[in-house]
């Protein structure tokens, strides 16, 4: 995701939005994940033997912990285009995942025996740590337990996803008859991902933080009329600040909202020097940006009526059409309203609009 996808790691390390993500996209509301139990950790995975050195990069993983002791690691994977080997690729880091948890039980283990025997205690008092021959050979305990590794893919893209969710979508099962078939998948994990595929999704009301109305309005990014009555309808509970509107702007390039927030950022927190909420602080800003958007909107329109009178006359040179969609004054794009039906010709229009300007 390039940009985006370093805003995001950025913007989701918050501990409030990372388990909002997780509560709102996976628990239906449900406060699952808590807030102040999280601490990110390393997202970078490893393993490295005789023969392989594997390395993988996760975007953003947290740990959960209760009383100084972790039990969940939750992570996340930020998607915007469609990844068609998805469920292998976290399959392979959970994996990972769980070998650096079983080398640090051998660890641990080792060291503990090891402490035993430089005490010299006696021989009963070295089978506290292994038990028995097997426990000894393979240093881990019959008693010795792994915590859940845990992903969530985040799916930003403009269509709905059509890449595999699980395992099984990525494996060809053709067998010699149906039943063998069926066996086969008996035997595989179907390993299903966990999906928040912000294109469909719609039960935006499971968010309590700032990300519901990002989310929202993400959502409505291709129609600037959703945009603003979405905005219009929930001023009155507004929870979006400084930092979200950009984040927001990065994803969906909207490059007169981002300069606005840069022009804004600086009175916004005058205004709160003042008493006033950067909520509605920014409100006063989209305010001037939707007026921005739909003389936009005109000057589309009247590009569009340009171009349909032209064609009459025949076949528009590219760079004419360039110079028409280019110019964003509306009162020039009026008069070449007028003067494109009246022309008679396009090279008429070429000399009449330059003798204008």
């Amino acid at each position: 995701m390039g940009k985006e996808d370093i805003g995001l790691k950025s913007y989701l390390e918050d501990v409030g939005r990372y388990a909002d993500l997780w509560n709102g996209g996976v628990f239906g509301g449900k406060e699952m994940v808590k807030a102040g139990q999280l601490q990110e950790i390393n997202p970078i995975l490893h393993k490295a033997d005789d023969e392989d050195i594997l390395e993988r990069n996760r975007d953003l993983v947290m740990k959960q912990s209760s009383d100084g002791k972790c039990f969940a690691v939750l992570a996340v994977e930020n998607q915007k285009t469609v990844d068609y080997g998805m469920p292998a690729r976290i399959m392979l880091q959970e994996a990972l995942e769980y070998s650096h948890q079983i080398q640090t039980i051998m660890k641990e283990n080792e060291n503990a025996d090891k402490e035993l025997r430089q005490e010299g205690n006696k021989k009963d008092s070295l089978s506290l740590v292994y038990r028995d021959a097997g426990e000894r050979l393979y240093k881990i305990r019959k008693n010795d337990r792994l915590y859940p590794v845990m992903t969530l893919v985040v799916y930003w893209g403009e269509k709905e996803w059509e890449g595999p969710r699980s395992l099984h979508d990525m494996i060809d099962f053709a067998a010699e008859n149906r039943e063998m078939e069926e066996e086969f998948r008996k035997l595989v994990p179907e390993y299903p991902l966990h999906f928040l595929d912000l294109s469909t999704f719609e039960h935006f009301e499971y968010f309590k933080t700032e990300l519901r109305p990002l989310l929202e309005l993400f959502k409505r990014r291709d129609s600037k009329e959703k945009f603003v009555k979405y905005i219009e309808e929930n001023k009155s509970d507004w929870k979006m600040n400084d930092e979200s509107w950009f984040m927001l702007s990065q994803l969906t390039h909207f490059k007169t909202l981002k300069s606005l927030i840069k022009e804004k950022s600086q009175e916004a927190r005058m205004n709160q020097e003042e008493g006033e909420s950067e909520g509605k602080s920014m409100l006063k800003a989209l305010d001037d940006w939707e007026k921005d958007a739909r003389a936009e909107g005109k000057v589309e329109g009247k590009a569009e009526s340009i171009i349909g009178f032209l064609e009459d006359y025949g076949e528009i040179p590219v760079n004419l059409k360039e110079e028409i969609f280019n110019q964003k004054d509306l009162e020039i794009m009026q008069r070449w309203v007028k003067l494109a039906a009246r022309a008679g010709s396009i090279q008429n229009f070429i000399q009449c609009m330059h003798a204008q300007n």
